[in-house]
């Protein structure tokens, strides 16, 4: 049932599926979300709908959701900034209090939510999805204050918006350089497919110019995909090529950062570029580590059945900030992260067994027009080890013909739209 919920087709369906369980009563329970993406937008509208009666605020701090998911061809001049960007109206219409305000802190004890503006809200539930933070002091010479003038990009906004100005100006025959951070980070994928649409935006604009891939990892996701695709459409491998991969055993590691002369200082020495893009290892935002969710290791671990923290009692994270072993970091995984959760509170607040949560992911990946490449992986629920282990995976393959990569660009955008309407109507 939940395999069928992720695939987005029964969403619509849900209030059908919780009717012949949820007893007509006045009784209602209250739940605060804090954080207003993918995970918790899709949370907060899913929980609704299996319980008319459940009071759910959500706390969002911005008053529009600014997707990062398809950014990257706003990088490059193929989508309108507006396309990405999403509010809050249909959550209001569907009975969510929908609050604009900083959550500050949580009360464990006493059930309460504090927010910036003084204000205190009870729950019987706490969802948190709130993301990933940054690790900037991990790279020598780099900074919060520094990411404002060289970004990672890695969130949507203004972020986004300044390396796209920085593209815009380079001189043709300039460097990009991008940094990619070690596991574990929001979209696995997502450095190799940023890479991809700057190399066919050079290619058109800038051809004398060219990207270097600079990793921290010796390989990576769909690498074999990804390669092909470079050699097909940017000239990889050859004294020509747009794009460039330099992997960790290759002395791709960032180390450091030169801002007054523009390099990346790598395990193989320093490399200057006139744009650069610094991907920082990443871990779970500030609201979740000082809130005391977050492992040594730096994301909340959870329990995988109902997503609730193994660390606070009755406060679920989701998303991003998640340590839900082996699910990585996207929107899909979100979303169905965000179902199970919904599924599981309902079920525990009105008496009812606990499902077995099957958990999906699907991850496309553009590499230029007309051009994609995609991973479906299905998991299987180990109780015993709270892991969620992969179980099938299926990948592009190789001997993949233009028609289906043209297939895979197409569904690229629809799982899009089909994952802004679950989440923002």
């Amino acid at each position: 049932m939940l395999k069928w919920l992720a695939t987005g087709i029964g969403a619509s369906s849900i209030q059908i599926l919780a009717r012949p369980m949820v007893p007509v009563t006045t009784c209602s329970y209250a739940v605060v979300v804090i954080g207003g993406g993918f995970a918790g937008a899709t949370f907060a509208r899913t929980l609704k709908r299996l319980d008319a009666n459940v009071k759910v605020t959500l706390i969002e701090p911005n008053q529009q959701y600014h997707s990062c998911l398809l950014g990257g061809e706003y990088l490059v001049n193929k989508r309108d900034e507006e396309t990405l960007i999403f509010g809050y109206e249909q959550l209001r219409v569907e009975g969510i209090e929908v609050i604009h305000h900083k959550a500050r802190s949580i009360d464990a004890r006493r059930k309460l939510v504090l927010l910036a503006d003084g204000s205190v809200l009870g729950y019987d539930r706490c969802v948190v999805a709130t993301g990933i933070g940054y690790k900037y002091d991990s790279i020598n010479g780099y900074s919060e204050a520094i990411a404002s003038r060289v970004p990672h990009a890695w969130g949507g906004g203004e972020q986004l918006r300044l390396l796209r100005q920085q593209l815009e100006a380079m001189p043709n025959g300039g460097k990009v350089l991008i940094s990619v951070p070690v596991d574990d980070y929001r979209c696995p994928p997502g450095p190799y497919e940023r890479a991809s649409l700057i190399a066919g935006y050079l290619k058109v604009h800038k051809p004398d110019s060219r990207v270097i891939i600079l990793d921290a990892k010796p390989r990576f996701a769909k690498q074999a995909q990804f390669e092909q695709a470079w050699t097909r459409l940017y000239g990889y491998g050859t004294e020509q090529a747009i794009i460039q991969w330099v992997g960790a055993s290759q002395g791709g590691a960032v180390q450091g950062f030169d801002e007054a002369k523009g390099q990346l200082l790598t395990e193989g020495g320093a490399i200057s570029g006139q744009v650069i893009n610094i991907i920082a290892p990443q871990q779970a935002d500030e609201f979740s580590r000082f809130n005391g969710l977050a492992a040594e290791h730096g994301w909340c671990p959870v329990n995988t059945q109902t997503l609730e923290s193994l660390l606070v009692p009755d406060v679920h994270v989701i998303g991003d900030a998640a340590y839900a072993e082996k699910l990585p970091k996207s929107a899909f995984a979100a979303a169905c992260q965000a179902r199970v959760c919904a599924l599981a509170i309902h079920h525990q607040f009105h008496g009812l067994a606990l499902l077995k949560p099957v958990y999906m992911n699907v991850c496309y990946s553009l590499c230029g027009d007309n051009y994609g490449l995609s991973v479906v992986l299905d998991y299987k629920h180990d109780a015993t080890s709270n892991v969620i282990e992969i179980e099938t995976l299926l990948v592009t393959p190789l001997d993949a013909s233009d028609e289906d990569h043209r297939y895979e660009a197409l569904s690229a955008y629809s799982m899009f739209d089909n994952l802004v309407k679950e989440a923002f109507g």
